[in-house]
């Protein structure tokens, strides 16, 4: 495809920040509150980009009401708190706006405003949609492609960045190219078989393949 590129969407966890740490602690946290097994960040990484019931069920064989109640009573602030932007986000996301480009955010994270702004980043978005959003989470292409449409832009003028194959699914299922960054529990490999259209190690190989940063190769995308 040769549409020139006039926006990007991401995801946020792992993506644009790592939040590995910040939930494992809170996940643990709560699991010696309620009596649950501990977790490992190996196993956090492998559920994250899942809805909180699809990872708890992963992580513990189920999912309760009163569970995800306490975790936001004593916990979602302490890991808004701990979440942190990678590092290139915000040059990446200056960049992008220099250059005219829509940006975007397409999370599994329910209240996913709220997230975006803890972290510093929600003024760089012109588009954030969350799990509160729609109805189907991703894989699903609901969220991705309520995104393009708040951001006006059509599928082949867009590119969805993500980290998981999760994410690779969404963008095949809504027809948009997607680039996998291997920042997660994913490499390139696996991010390749699960759709990917291109990868890219880190926030700043991402910025080199759009062709708004410093490039290091010869081969960027048209922007």
């Amino acid at each position: 495809m040769k549409a020139r590129i006039k926006a990007v969407l991401f995801d946020f966890d792992m993506t644009l920040i790592d939040s590995s740490h910040a939930i494992t602690g809170c996940m643990n946290g709560m699991a010696e509150d309620l009596g649950l097994a501990p977790v490992t960040r190996a196993q956090v990484l492998s559920t994250i980009g899942l809805p909180i019931e699809s990872a708890w069920r992963t992580l513990w064989g189920d999912f309760r009401s009163e569970w995800l109640d306490h975790y936001r009573s004593h916990y979602s602030d302490r890991e808004r708190k701990e979440l942190r932007p990678f590092p290139g986000a915000v040059p990446l996301l200056e960049s992008l706006a220099a250059k005219g480009i829509k940006r975007g955010v397409v999370t599994n994270r329910r209240f996913a405003r709220v997230s975006v702004e803890a972290v510093g980043l929600v003024s760089y978005f012109e588009a954030i949609v969350g799990l509160e959003s729609v109805e189907r989470p991703k894989p699903f292409p609901d969220s991705l492609l309520l995104g393009l449409k708040l951001l006006e832009v059509d599928r082949e003028s867009a590119v969805f960045v993500g980290d998981t194959d999760i994410d690779m699914k969404t963008g095949i299922a809504a027809g948009v190219r997607t680039i996998g960054i291997y920042s997660g529990n994913h490499d390139g490999p696996e991010l390749i078989q699960a759709g990917a259209w291109k990868t890219v190690p880190d926030l700043t190989g991402l910025g080199v393949l759009l062709g708004v940063q410093e490039r290091k190769t010869q081969h960027s995308l048209q922007c």
